[in-house]
């Protein structure tokens, strides 16, 4: 059994195909998932944000308030169906980033405290020791998201996909990104993207 972290920002919509393809290849294989928090305002503390882009950050922080908080009690499949729930509002139907959209995912999750976890602001300690668990173990050069072997210190940025791979192409992915996790001396593959983003 092959066990997998995959620290993720709600916000992002890389992370987002990239969740979408993971969710669907570990249903045909016995890779496991455990979701964690990788967030943009701490990659980005310091730095000047878009305007266009401030809100939906601030409310991605609020999101993974709940995350961490839930992800805390060990409720990691409430953490996954929030995701779900969330990103679809956000990325699929193009919901407003709002605590509106917070309250109908976790609604659609099961979670009826979602709220008070958003607002409690100790939560934001939890978001950074995730961060500060991979953030040395990807580097500070790179972003969200990134998926740790868990048992190990290796973790890799990625990876990056448009629209997501599913079934065959999916497992395949899988199969590569696991065995390139497990070898040390591998750093990086990339090439340019191109296109909009397709979340069909």
């Amino acid at each position: 059994m092959t066990s997998l972290t995959f620290y993720f920002d709600p916000a992002c919509p890389y992370t987002w195909l990239t969740s979408r393809w993971l969710v669907d290849a570990i249903e045909r294989s016995e890779v496991t998932v455990t979701w964690r928090a990788f967030s943009l305002s701490l990659i980005n503390a310091g730095r000047e944000i878009p305007e266009e882009y401030v809100a939906v950050i601030a409310a991605g922080t609020r999101a993974l308030r709940v995350v961490e908080s839930l992800a805390s009690e060990g409720r990691n499949d409430d953490v996954a169906a929030f995701y779900t729930a969330y990103g679809t509002r956000l990325f699929v139907e193009q919901a407003e980033a709002s605590d509106e959209l917070l309250l109908a995912a976790a609604a659609a999750a099961g979670i009826d405290d979602a709220l008070e976890r958003a607002s409690d602001e100790s939560n934001d300690e939890l978001i950074k020791a995730s961060f500060d668990e991979i953030r040395p173990l990807v580097g500070s050069d790179v972003g969200t998201p990134a998926i740790r072997l868990d048992g190990t210190d290796r973790a890799l940025f990625g990876p990056i996909v448009s629209p997501s791979p599913r079934g065959n192409a999916g497992d395949q992915l899988l199969e590569a990104f696991v065995t390139l996790l497990q070898i040390p001396a591998f750093f990086e593959i990339k090439r340019s993207r191109e296109g909009a983003l397709d979340f069909s």
